[in-house]
């Protein structure tokens, strides 16, 4: 039995260390971006990776693992299975690592399904490669090949000839288990997210990030879940009509109306992104009265926006439309796909651009959904999530409660080089529902439960609102608060654009205005340009953004769920499942060409995600 379990240790040990050997020929490779990285990040680009390693080992002893459960009488036709199963994916393996060294160099990023589109034009792909050293890649391959191979082998030759005879029952209960208990190096730990890029990515350096990733498992995510097929699902008009329709939407006008007092200092700008803070529980919205009296209050000392709707559904795609202005997919998420979102623009890039420091705040996981990826990406020189509290202030299934949160983020600005562009995201109102405080709101239903958890989360906003009065960088500063998405909770009035309708509301000392309403129909999308545009800096990158203070402007607004979407305009809205194509919601009184602009949007919106 100890020679079973000695095979699958050594065995997954070797391909974790061969994993790391591919890594420093990686490195090797790209000798000159690794010595312009410098020692440090060298290394904790291969400390880094070492997790994802570890996860895709475990992926391939899985099998070897459930095999091995019918050894225990006869064990010939495992080690002569096992020849053949090492073959085969070391022959995989080190292909794909071999191609990988050549093609980051053509592409920037790490191998991915993308390369099965030149399957096939396989006359177009041995042309692209003209410039590459052929010869010594194919030499490399088979070294490599022979080395991994042999060392493989090897450990198979003097532990599988000498399996001993056991226990048929114990046997299979004593492996299966192991089996199972694979799963967790498999999905990187007992953290809340599984395996994803962000997982090692760690610096703001692209290529120290992309140093860390492990190929096979970068390529085996790729396969499964993004693929490589580049036809648009969504097509209903000649793409140059779709594209025009869109445009129409959209004008640049270097006008807009000032709400915001510029002077010689820039000014500070804080972003609170709330988790699933929907109109709904808003009373000043005509939402359940009595769960945001903070927020309520302070629309007095701001500007209220009324008539906003969340891109997407979740919070991933809340993310990238807040901060790149980008619209939500209805069957995917761009945030997950490194190699699009990087094509992004983004407000942390055009701050730090225009000299501003940029820090992103969370309490849980940033590695969920593959935000930390993102972030990095996009020009956050800080990123402060669940590694920065004590264990002691982890005090929710998700990481630390709000008020800690913005406690913490309080006694940092103080301390901030200004002008700063910080981004707080809260996560106390996320599902479970639970809070560090006494109930306000009975009831142990999941609706109570989550109007509960949004009484707590805007008690914790309007402390820090309160205290950062009393600071002296708040005279210079914007704050914004926004959701990151809507909610079907409270379930009444169930629809879908009262899922989507979201509060946002502007504060700060640099407001020239106060107590005010605008009601015009915008986006989580329209925040980008409108905010560059008060702010007199560049916004011209965030062609999906709609200034909201621009003359002139046409109001929409678009959002997307899972296989469908809604598109609404000031005289009504239409809500079109995309599988069936029904209209399943209406309200108003749009006009039938309306229809067609929706399914423009969705044809031009997610053609363009396929081409980043």
């Amino acid at each position: 039995m100890l020679k079973r379990i000695q095979f699958l240790a050594l065995y997954g040990l070797s391909w974790i260390l061969f994993f790391q050997l591919f890594r420093i020929l990686f490195l090797a490779y790209h000798s000159q971006k690794s010595v312009e990285l410098g020692g440090s990040l060298l290394v904790q680009s291969m400390f880094h990776g070492l997790r994802m390693d570890i996860s895709f080992a475990g992926y391939i002893i899985m099998l070897p693992t459930l095999l091995i459960v019918a050894s225990s009488v006869r064990w010939n036709w495992y080690e002569k299975t096992m020849v053949w199963f090492t073959g085969i994916v070391t022959f995989l393996i080190v292909t794909l690592t071999v191609f990988d060294l050549e093609l980051f160099r053509a592409w920037g990023y790490r191998i991915d399904a993308s390369s099965l589109i030149y399957l096939k034009t396989p006359k177009e792909a041995l042309a692209s490669m003209g410039a590459a050293p052929i010869i010594p890649l194919l030499l490399l391959l088979a070294g490599l090949y022979f080395l991994v191979f042999r060392v493989l082998l090897t450990i198979q030759k003097r532990t599988i000839p000498f399996f001993d005879r056991s226990s048929p029952i114990f046997t299979a209960l004593l492996f299966i288990f192991l089996a199972g208990a694979l799963i967790i190096p498999i999905r990187g730990g007992f953290q809340l997210a599984p395996m994803n890029e962000s997982a090692v990515f760690f610096s703001d350096k692209s290529f120290a990030n992309y140093a860390a990733v492990n190929v096979p498992w970068n390529y085996s995510r790729s396969v499964l879940h993004e693929g490589y097929n580049k036809k648009n699902p969504f097509v209903y008009f000649e793409d140059k009509q779709a594209n025009e329709q869109v445009a129409a939407f959209y004008h640049q006008n270097p006008l807009h109306d000032q709400i915001i007092k510029v002077g010689a200092e820039p000014v500070n700008v804080l972003v609170i992104i709330w988790e699933s803070f929907t109109a709904k529980v808003v009373a000043k919205l005509n939402g359940v009265p009595g769960i945001t009296p903070q927020f309520d209050a302070l629309t007095k000392d701001g500007i209220l926006f009324t008539n906003m709707y969340a891109s997407g559904n979740r919070s991933d795609k809340g993310m990238v439309a807040i901060l790149s202005g980008y619209p939500a997919q209805p069957t995917t998420s761009i945030i997950k796909i490194p190699t699009k979102t990087v094509s992004l623009p983004s407000l942390p890039r055009e701050f730090r651009n225009a000299g501003y420091t940029t820090s992103f705040y969370y309490g849980g996981e940033t590695e969920f959904a593959n935000m930390k990826t993102y972030f990095l990406q996009q020009g956050f020189n800080t990123i402060v999530d669940k590694n920065a509290f004590e264990e002691k202030d982890m005090n929710s299934k998700w990481g630390a409660h709000d008020h800690v949160v913005l406690n913490r983020l309080l006694a940092d600005l103080d301390k901030q080089k200004q002008p700063f562009f910080t981004t707080i995201f809260t996560l106390s109102s996320h599902e479970p529902f639970e809070v560090p405080v006494k109930t306000v709101i009975p009831g142990n239903d999941p609706e109570h439960l989550f109007l509960n958890a949004h009484h707590y989360s805007d008690q914790s906003i309007g402390d820090f609102i309160r205290q950062a009065k009393t600071k002296s960088w708040w005279a210079n500063t914007l704050v914004v608060i926004l959701a990151d998405h809507g909610h079907p909770l409270p379930e009444k009035p169930a629809s879908k654009p009262n899922e989507f309708h979201i509060p946002m509301l502007w504060l700060g000392g640099v407001l020239e205005k106060k107590n005010i309403t605008v009601d015009s129909l915008c986006s989580q999308t329209d925040l980008a340009s409108t905010l560059l545009n008060q702010l007199n800096l560049p916004s011209k990158a965030f062609s999906w953004s709609n200034d909201i203070f621009m003359p002139k402007r046409i109001p929409f607004a678009y959002f997307a769920f899972t296989n469908g979407f809604g598109w609404m305009r000031p005289n009504g809205f239409i809500v079109r499942d995309n599988i069936g194509g029904n209209i399943t919601e209406k309200g108003g009184a749009l006009k039938a060409a309306e229809t067609e602009y929706g399914k423009s949007y969705l044809q031009a919106s997610f053609g363009d995600y396929l081409k980043r």
